[in-house]
């Protein structure tokens, strides 16, 4: 038996990953559950939504009535069978989250990773274009939330405890921003502001938690601070050449994706009460 900690952190050590880059032919989710399963789901353009999350909770340790599949209304059916169906309004971290697109069969599955009250956000396997990434999602698509058997419900949201230290988890939420903006010295809200979507293009920031991020003209003043720390062009703007600066500046590897090894550089390093 596993946490919903436990859960939500290995679903976000996933974040980024994309089938277009993988060598082989498939997923890696899709190879593992192919040893059990069949060939088949190992093979190339198979959907991986549900062999994602199966192997999330196969990795936690945590079993689910339903998991592991590859078919989404399988596990819904086996879910609702096992009682573990709760209020949608409830949704907590670690639950499942099942989306219904339209009127047909259930479509798609993910990991809930906070309860926003007016949405939903949560981390999916096979979604923009064959992605391991972090959603945010319209009530109106939930179709059912299922809750698995945790030995204690989450305590995520990257949050700081008493002693104001962050917890390094690689998800870069608003306790870790708001630190963030103290070492910098600038407005703290926790919020990165004035981030335009440039050309029509959202930047790839896969460990930013979205609540964090706020799109409009004006740029951020915490990232022009980071940028004229770093020596960067200063516009305010958390996008592809600033988070190279700031690999670059912690010795990882520049991809230019603000990722969970890049977030936990940054939460280690204000944890020491340093940028």
């Amino acid at each position: 038996m596993a946490t919903a900690n436990d859960v939500l952190r290995i679903a976000a050590g996933e974040l980024g990953y994309s089938r277009w880059t993988d060598p082989q032919p498939g997923t890696k989710y899709g190879r593992w559950y192919a040893q059990a399963h069949g060939s088949y789901f190992g093979t190339s353009g198979v959907p991986f939504c549900a062999m994602f999350v199966s192997w999330v909770f196969a990795r936690a340790g945590q079993p689910m009535p339903g998991l592991p599949a590859a078919y989404v209304p399988y596990v819904l059916r086996d879910g609702r069978r096992a009682g573990r169906e709760v209020a949608k309004s409830s949704a907590r971290p670690g639950d499942i989250v099942i989306f219904q697109w339209d009127t047909g069969a259930v479509d798609h599955i993910g990991v809930v990773e906070a309860n926003r009250g007016s949405y939903i956000q949560t981390i999916e396997g096979n979604t923009l274009n064959g992605r391991v990434a972090r959603r945010t999602r319209a009530w109106g698509v939930v179709a059912a939330i299922l809750r698995p058997a945790y030995t204690s419900p989450s305590t995520s949201g990257a949050s700081a405890g008493a002693s104001g230290m962050l917890a390094v988890d690689g998800m870069c939420g608003p306790a870790t921003v708001r630190k963030w903006q103290q070492v910098m010295g600038t407005t703290v809200d926790g919020v990165i502001s004035g981030q335009v979507v440039p050309d029509g293009r959202t930047y790839w920031r896969p460990a930013i938690d979205s609540s964090v991020v706020r799109y409009g003209a004006g740029g951020s003043d915490l990232v022009r601070a980071v940028q004229r720390r770093l020596g960067c062009g200063v516009d305010g703007l958390l996008g592809p050449a600033t988070i190279r600066a700031i690999q670059a500046h912690y010795g990882l590897a520049q991809d230019a994706s603000f990722g969970p090894a890049t977030a936990r550089a940054l939460q280690s390093a204000l944890n020491q009460g340093r940028f």
